[in-house]
């Protein structure tokens, strides 16, 4: 592996683990500012900024040699979860900002188990794209959807349809977008 796939890797890592910290509930109760405006903005920037000279490193570098080209992966792998989650957190405090007081977005309805459905998702999608099948996005979003079909329905008026559409967009741009920076290096 060469210094510039090394730094990417390094980098991205970093970024996971910061976002893993950034995730934990003990921070965002400290620091509740992060997922509220400024604070969603400068995490979204951040991720992204971090991201995109992480893609511009792995296409400067070249392919990396099989051995390395799994540690890619679970590089990858560990961006898509922990940043996808605080990438997902920071955009729903940017809808519930955006929306006007009293609307059912501010209600902030909770889909159970919404967090680690996220977290799979993102892993089957990663999955999926790098193992060259893209019609499994299209098995995630029925199966999820199908799944979360009574839940939404009952919740008519409380704004669990528009975070759930909004949490699975963020959720499956975020792992696509890791899934492309994947395949760069590889």
């Amino acid at each position: 592996m060469n210094t510039l796939a090394g730094t990417g890797l390094l980098l991205w890592l970093g970024l996971a683990v910061v976002s893993a910290l950034i995730g934990t509930t003990r921070l965002r109760r400290r620091w509740p500012a992060l997922t509220r405006p400024p604070g969603a903005v400068l995490v979204l920037i951040v991720q992204v900024v971090v991201t995109v000279a992480v893609a511009w490193l792995f296409a400067r570098s070249g392919p990396v040699p099989p051995p390395w080209s799994w540690l890619a992966v679970g590089v990858g792998a560990a961006a898509a979860l922990a940043c996808g989650n605080v990438v997902v957190r920071s955009i729903f405090g940017l809808a519930d900002a955006a929306a006007p007081a009293g609307s059912p977005r501010v209600q902030r309805t909770i889909l159970r188990g919404g967090a680690l459905i996220g977290a799979l998702e993102r892993l089957v999608m990663l999955g999926t794209l790098l193992a060259g099948w893209p019609e499994g996005i299209a098995a995630i979003i029925a199966v999820k959807a199908f799944a979360r079909y009574p839940e939404l329905r009952a919740g008519q008026g409380t704004g669990a349809t528009e975070r759930f559409i909004i949490g699975t967009f963020a959720s499956l741009g975020w792992a696509g977008a890791c899934a492309g920076i994947v395949m760069i290096l590889l």
